[in-house]
């Protein structure tokens, strides 16, 4: 009780520091975002919506969706056991090189992402997320809330305790990005839009299976990405950049496209058919024969 008691004064005088942090901070200057990104935004922060007016608080403790959040926790510790998702998830709590958090998508969007095989796409996705993933911050300041592995006493799955440890969950700042980079790669190659947003969506819950967000925090960052996404679209200097990716993009992949048309008709040129008793069918053959696994009758 005493051990319990002593955890929530600590808790408390960290929200404290962190709103008298949150008060005097300049919202417009994040130096670590400038190294990171290597880019200015395309909008001025200030002139971004502030997502504590826009999403709603984390879910209390004694609330129907907290105990949701539990269950989700519990969820997250079921899918360690599956190694190859564990490995996966712990590759997507990568933060700093961005190649390699691009890399998570690689699969997903077809084209490997890097600042010198794709500059113009690697390009739009700097520029955005610097655009977006400081909108973040002041939400995560104002609540502070205690993330997963905190609250149980336990550690996170991905090695992440000690640089989350001072750090609210609320929002997911990883789901906010990830989500970011979904929606713009969609755009990007909008065939290929399926298996993109299965890969965003699956980005997201990794943060639930290392147990460094609750389910709540990812659902929600999920809702401000695509409302700050949706902003990006009426800036031009965005627009002109888009056009690029896109085009960078229908470069990079047309040879890849022209590969699987030339084996695709390879394949129908040296089809055998075969007719319904199984004998191998040929020009003189009439009647039904088996083609690309259905019936066909030939005349």
């Amino acid at each position: 009780m005493k051990n319990k008691i002593l955890r929530c004064i600590a808790l408390a005088a960290m929200v404290c520091t962190m709103t008298v942090a949150y008060a005097q901070g300049d919202y417009d200057k994040y130096d670590k975002d400038n190294e990171t990104y290597g880019t200015t935004p395309f909008i001025n922060l200030s002139d971004m919506p502030r997502l504590y007016d826009c999403i709603p608080a984390h879910p209390a403790f004694e609330s129907p969706e907290f105990s949701y959040d539990m269950l989700r926790y519990l969820w997250g510790k079921q899918q360690r056991m599956d190694e190859k998702r564990l490995n996966r998830a712990i590759e997507d709590a990568e933060w700093d090189d961005l190649e390699k958090v691009y890399a998570c998508w690689k699969d997903a969007f077809g084209l490997e992402v890097t600042k010198e095989g794709t500059p113009a796409i690697y390009a739009l996705l700097n520029k955005s997320l610097r655009t977006i993933d400081p909108t973040r911050r002041d939400v995560k300041e104002k609540y502070f809330r205690i993330r997963p592995f905190r609250y149980f006493g336990e550690e996170t799955a991905s090695g992440e305790d000690e640089e989350l440890y001072n750090e609210g969950s609320y929002p997911s700042g990883h789901c906010l990005r990830g989500w970011t980079i979904t929606l713009l790669m969609i755009e990007i190659a909008p065939e290929r839009a399926a298996e993109i947003y299965k890969r965003g969506m699956d980005y997201g819950q990794s943060r639930v299976i290392v147990g460094a967000h609750w389910q709540t925090d990812v659902d929600n960052s999920r809702m401000a990405g695509s409302m700050l996404f949706s902003v990006l679209q009426d800036n031009e200097d965005f627009q002109t950049m888009m056009k690029q990716a896109r085009q960078e993009y229908e470069e990079k992949t047309a040879g890849n496209v022209t590969v699987a048309a030339n084996n695709a008709q390879a394949r129908e040129n040296t089809a055998r058919i075969y007719s319904i008793d199984g004998t191998e069918a040929t020009e003189q053959t009439r009647g039904i024969v088996i083609r690309d696994s259905k019936k066909a009758v030939v005349k």
